[in-house]
């Protein structure tokens, strides 16, 4: 007993030195915000506090339902376009053929691509003369020449669009390696008894895929919310709040109106929104891991 209780101080001895920079640079700033959530703070005077009045303002605010209303657009394109189309570029380049080694590394490409990098090039090529229009224009169709980025109707689309380009290719390549990781025997048994085609992957590989799967919904979802580099580089939420996103709006709340307090329980709704929504789509899947 004198042995187990030694050990344990030990352990204690040496884990008390990360649980103490944990809390001083997480939960103690996490504790703080709690804080200012319910308070009026610009940042600079003492904070006043206010109750829950920064939350019910949350409910009444346009530029916070419209960030709400585009950031829940992304989430929905994310998983019904998003993930069936990686997982359908992950199953071809799974497949042997010449360009394969190629095709995998431009898919991969725009990943590694700085976003500010891609903002100012696709800032220039979707402008109202710029490539695409200028392209539209040399085809003769110049009727469908619109400012991508400059109109109501058409940029948030685009940013959706954008945002699509670099995240495809790395849900593809983990769906990828999710392939790669099935027992090739597996299929050799299962062509034995007659599986082919769609029926193969339906009971084969997509069950044997379902690891994959739960990492790619959690990081599309959780991405989807987080939204905020391409709207604010590339319109910066305009025209009015048509590309307005969650993020962005809480960004604006903070350091262009100088209302931290209110910025705070917008950051807190914010974590709450992608904890529940996250956790859900994680219960849900691993929980069909199991049962396969």
């Amino acid at each position: 007993m004198g042995l187990q209780r030694k050990q344990y101080a030990t352990a204690i001895g040496f884990l008390a030195p990360a649980f103490a920079i944990f809390f001083v640079f997480f939960y103690f700033p996490f504790l703080q915000s709690v804080y200012y959530s319910f308070t009026e703070w610009n940042g600079l005077s003492a904070p006043r506090i206010i109750g829950l009045d920064n939350y019910k303002r949350l409910f009444d605010d346009p530029r916070m339902i419209d960030g709400l209303y585009n950031t829940l657009k992304m989430v929905v394109f994310g998983l019904l376009i998003q993930n069936p189309l990686a997982l359908l570029i992950a199953v071809l380049l799974n497949r042997k053929f010449r360009t394969r080694a190629f095709l995998r590394t431009a898919f991969y490409l725009p990943v590694i691509i700085s976003l500010v990098v891609a903002s100012v090039i696709f800032g220039q090529i979707l402008r109202y003369d710029g490539f695409v229009n200028g392209l539209l224009t040399a085809v003769g169709l110049d009727a469908f020449a619109v400012d991508w980025l400059g109109t109501v109707k058409f940029s948030f689309p685009s940013i959706i669009v954008l945002s699509q380009w670099q995240a495809i290719g790395y849900c593809a390549m983990i769906y990828l390696a999710g392939l790669q990781s099935i027992p090739p025997d597996m299929f050799e048994a299962a062509e034995i008894e007659g599986a082919r085609g769609f029926v193969l992957f339906r009971h084969i590989t997509f069950p044997m895929l379902m690891p994959a799967v739960s990492i790619v919904l959690f990081l599309t979802i959780v991405g989807a919310l987080r939204l905020f580099d391409l709207p604010y580089l590339l319109t910066g939420g305009g025209p009015g709040t048509s590309s307005y996103t969650l993020f962005l709006a809480v960004y604006n709340s903070a350091f262009v109106n100088q209302n931290f307090g209110y910025a705070t329980a917008g950051g807190i709704m914010l974590a709450v929104l992608i904890i529940l929504v996250a956790g859900l789509q994680m219960a849900i899947t691993r929980k069909r891991e199991v049962e396969l």
